[in-house]
């Protein structure tokens, strides 16, 4: 029979010694120091709080999900997806673009906890060097779980979030890295910009991405003052896919968001289809203009009315 998350974590350590006999671990160990080193410190969701801004249903408070039962609730069931989102392996060319204007200009992203629904404990950090585990990798979140009994948090809260300032030509070898924190043989590493990195790679990864952007009403401390912000929905699958996963992606659903170096949010990028609608509209504006400025010259007698007529 096979062994849910639930019981695998309920494993003896005994009988976990006996499962991890001559098996390569893919964790890391130990986790990579705290980003606290580096800078970079867990925010909660202060100002962010409230209905309108990232508690909203319609926008990323949607996945604002307390799991009581561990390990049951898949990114793609309605219970994690209310807004009815479609999650695929494929990274958003969108998130591509922003990672290519961090790495062009500098900037900043930053990363958002939403839920969990792991029966194990999860960590997520990020490395500057694209190898977890690797120079200049950290740990953020250490071992995150909510109490399945009470549906309260543990060590870690909607809303919390963290920001990592990128240098110019940083973010090329920049991720994250979430990792299973469970069995060895059963978890592993995995990183959603650069999926090569992860550990252990099976086809079609460990990451799963929303294919359409939530708008998150958020506060900018620069500008003081609260913006719409084109915001991105990911999840995590911690069990190893040669491993019998349950292919939830939801053990660590995360939101992201990119900013300037002054902290202005990015402006997004149109999609194909509406630059057809920006240009329809600038050359209805442009014959509009061409009418009233023919009109004028005509009634200053500048034109012969024959003129007009093409």
């Amino acid at each position: 029979m096979t062994k849910t998350k639930s019981h695998m974590k309920k494993l003896t350590t005994l009988a976990a010694v006996a499962v991890l006999a001559g098996t390569s671990y893919a964790q890391l160990s130990p986790l990579p120091p705290s980003s606290t080193t580096d800078g970079v410190s867990i925010q909660p969701i202060g100002l962010n709080a409230g209905a309108t801004h990232w508690d909203s249903t319609s926008s990323i408070g949607a996945f604002k999900v307390v799991s009581t039962t561990d390990g049951t609730a898949p990114i793609t069931n309605i219970a994690y997806n209310p807004i009815g989102l479609t999650f695929s392996t494929s990274m958003p060319t969108a998130v591509q673009t922003n990672l290519n204007t961090l790495n062009s200009s500098g900037g900043i992203i930053r990363t958002i906890f939403l839920a969990e629904s792991a029966g194990w404990t999860d960590s997520l950090g990020y490395t500057r060097s694209g190898t977890p585990g690797g120079a200049q990798s950290y740990t953020v979140f250490n071992q995150m779980e909510m109490n399945p009994a009470s549906g309260n948090p543990v060590n870690v809260h909607y809303g919390d979030y963290f920001d990592v300032s990128l240098a110019a030509g940083a973010a090329s070898n920049f991720d994250l890295w979430f990792q299973g924190d469970g069995l060895a043989s059963a978890a592993g590493v995995y990183t959603p910009f650069h999926p090569a990195n992860s550990s252990n790679t099976v086809s079609p990864g460990n990451v799963m991405w929303a294919q359409q952007t939530v708008t998150a009403n958020t506060w900018i401390a620069s500008l003081g003052a609260y913006m719409d912000v084109t915001t991105y929905i990911l999840g995590f699958e911690d069990w190893r896919l040669d491993r019998d996963s349950d292919h939830d992606y939801s053990d660590g659903v995360f939101a992201l968001q990119f900013f300037t170096n002054s902290g202005t949010p990015f402006t997004p990028v149109p999609e194909p289809s509406t630059y057809g609608l920006v240009g329809a509209v600038a050359l209805l504006g442009l014959a509009a203009l061409r009418r009233v400025t023919r009109k004028k010259r005509n009634r200053g007698g500048l034109i012969e009315p024959t003129a007009l007529a093409y």
